[in-house]
């Protein structure tokens, strides 16, 4: 598995490393999304793969919010002040959200509507999709996208964004100090998340376009991720990866047997297991991001331009589908990082520099 010598992240912490494995199991978290929408946009939903009782796109999101709750909340300690820790958040999420959001209304829906570009603006759909940008999800634009398997949707991916920033919101209000205080407020969120999830989805109440269930289902993942932070202030060492395997072999062992359970324990498994990875520094791996973390750019522009490339080329071949999609999808994170979210990261810096002091080790 390698080493740990520094356990700050490469984008979530603030602080750029590295040295440690995170920023590529984003970009594996990010083409797991990419393969299991590719299923449901090509009209085969029924042979989405299923990884340790997963569809994989889920499994992609899992890695994310488990990483995010770590992260974050090692964000959170060193800022201690509301100003600049929503300041980084903000410069963090909305730059990127806020290009592809514009590009899809300005550029992708009139070159694919099949309404007059006339009857394109004046439409309250149109304008309606910008609900976005202030993370209130809405997926339609008018014409567009009517004879794909996945008809009317034009970006399914963004339903995430609002979960991910509640959690940024839970963070500074149950870890107002961190330690057994911190520890306890968490666990509280984490429990109410559980019971939250395991509503049906049809009896789940829906909140600001966001089905709860739906979000609660993640955000087990990010408090068990920030627990995990606030514990290895205590004890350095509780990420080894003997551990890890063990926890998988657990899993497996509990989807085998009673598979009813695996979603009520994969809280604590998965996340240990994706942060004793991402905490390692191995070789190749560490080196993901040396162009640009493109992660959260192929997030954002993958589910649009796979609609597009369904619209265009029809259902093809999975592995055309693939091919064809990850490339675009990359050249337009690529594009997105250096023009927008990379700029606006070193904008962050700039701002809360001042705000800013080293971490210290809170004991639990």
């Amino acid at each position: 598995m390698g080493r740990c010598p520094d356990r700050r992240g490469a984008r979530d912490g603030e602080t750029v490393t590295r040295t440690n494995n995170f920023d590529a199991l984003r970009l594996i978290g990010a083409m797991a999304v990419v393969v299991g929408h590719a299923y449901h946009l090509t009209g085969r939903p029924e042979h989405v793969p299923f990884v340790l009782g997963y569809p994989v796109q889920t499994l992609g999101v899992v890695i994310f919010f488990a990483i995010s709750g770590y992260l974050i909340t090692a964000s959170w300690q060193r800022k201690t002040s509301l100003v600049p820790y929503f300041l980084a958040r903000g410069l963090r999420i909305f730059p990127g959200l806020f290009l592809v959001v514009l590009v899809c209304i300005l550029v992708l829906g009139p070159l694919v509507t099949t309404f007059d570009l006339g009857q394109y603006s004046r439409s309250s759909t149109t304008w309606s999709y910008l609900s976005n940008l202030r993370l209130e999800p809405f997926y339609a634009l008018p014409g567009t996208f009517k004879d794909v398997p996945y008809p009317g949707v034009v970006n399914g991916s963004l339903w995430t964004l609002p979960a991910e920033f509640f959690c940024y919101l839970v963070v500074p209000l149950v870890c107002l100090r961190l330690g057994r205080f911190g520890a306890v407020g968490m666990t509280i969120f984490l429990g109410i998340s559980l019971w939250l999830g395991s509503i049906p989805p049809d009896e789940s109440a829906v909140v600001y376009g966001t089905r709860i269930s739906d979000a609660a289902g993640m955000w087990v993942f990010f408090a068990a991720g920030a627990l995990l932070w606030i514990a290895q202030q205590s004890r350095k060492d509780i990420f080894r990866t003997d551990i890890a395997v063990i926890a998988v072999a657990v899993h497996l062992m509990v989807m085998a047997l009673w598979p009813q359970w695996v979603h009520w324990m994969s809280w604590a498994t998965l996340p240990y297991v994706v942060l004793t990875i991402g905490l390692a520094s191995t070789s190749y791996l560490r080196g993901a991001s040396r162009y640009g973390d493109f992660s959260y750019g192929l997030y954002l522009w993958s589910f649009p331009t796979q609609q597009v490339v369904v619209l265009v080329l029809g259902v093809t071949s999975m592995w055309i589908n693939l091919v064809v999609v990850t490339a675009f999808s990359l050249a337009l994170a690529f594009v997105s990082w250096h023009l927008v979210e990379s700029p606006s990261l070193k904008l962050k810096k700039t701002l809360t520099r001042r705000s800013e002091r080293p971490a210290t080790a809170v004991a639990g």
